[in-house]
């Protein structure tokens, strides 16, 4: 009997020890981990702007919204950022440049003081961009993410106004780069440790400003300023792809 004993406690430790052995070349799972650089691009399309067209004149009377340029078109570019991960949570910083063939524009008659008049009106968006804060939850190789902080782009804005009646004409126009904000969300997921593909949406308001000129009118004898609010802003939507250092 002692000797079976002894046979069964040598047997039992020998057993124990080959399962601790085995356990060891058993690998506990991993979870993906965001924390990072990365670089990557997008392609994307811009819809649904509302940029409502009125003219202002210190002359005439002022002319209800005319029409509204809805900006809309493709897009495509790059991002670079950096996240960082602490348990399920992610926060990072995120900055992109697009080109872009974002544009509307619109002609349209109408009576205002009992003159005929016509407005054409044209906003284009070549290039933007955005420099914003991530602030996401991972569920292991799935990110999901709220984002928003400052938007940017080269507006080149152009209303031409015509009286008819008169024969008189001009032209309001700026060019140059607009600073705003953006707000949106996405959601990422990581096919392997580098590459990660995904899909953003952004709302972009590029503010509100003043478009105005200034010309001699002969039929009132004086100098005539006429005046537009510029309020350029889109929707957006683009997928992406990133590389993780």
């Amino acid at each position: 009997m002692k000797k079976l004993a002894a046979l069964f406690a040598v047997s039992t430790f020998l057993t124990m020890g080959a399962s601790a052995k085995a356990a060891d070349f058993v690998e506990a799972p991993t979870v993906y981990d965001w924390t990072g650089f990365y670089i990557g691009g997008n392609l994307g399309y811009a819809f649904e702007g509302h940029d409502k067209v009125g003219i202002r004149s210190t002359l005439e009377g002022n002319t209800p919204d005319i029409d509204e340029l809805q900006l809309q078109g493709f897009f495509g570019g790059g991002q670079a950022g950096y996240d960082w991960q602490a348990s399920s949570f992610v926060i990072g910083v995120v900055a992109d440049v697009e080109g872009s063939d974002i544009h509307d524009s619109f002609k349209k008659d109408f009576v205002i003081s009992g003159n005929d008049d016509e407005v054409r009106a044209r906003d284009t968006i070549n290039v933007w961009g955005t420099v914003r804060g991530r602030l996401g939850w991972a569920f292991d190789r799935v990110l999901v993410y709220a984002t928003g902080g400052l938007a940017w782009a080269d507006v080149d804005y152009n209303v031409r106004a015509d009286n008819f009646t008169t024969g008189e004409g001009a032209t309001l126009k700026s060019h140059d780069v607009r600073a705003g904000y953006t707000v949106g969300g996405g959601l990422a997921w990581a096919i392997n440790d580098t590459w990660s593909v995904g899909a953003e949406y952004l709302y972009v308001n590029l503010g509100k400003y003043s478009v105005k000129t200034t010309f001699f009118s002969d039929a009132e004898d004086a100098n005539e300023t006429l005046t537009t609010e510029a309020t350029p802003d889109f929707h957006s939507v683009k997928g992406f792809v990133n590389f993780r250092f």
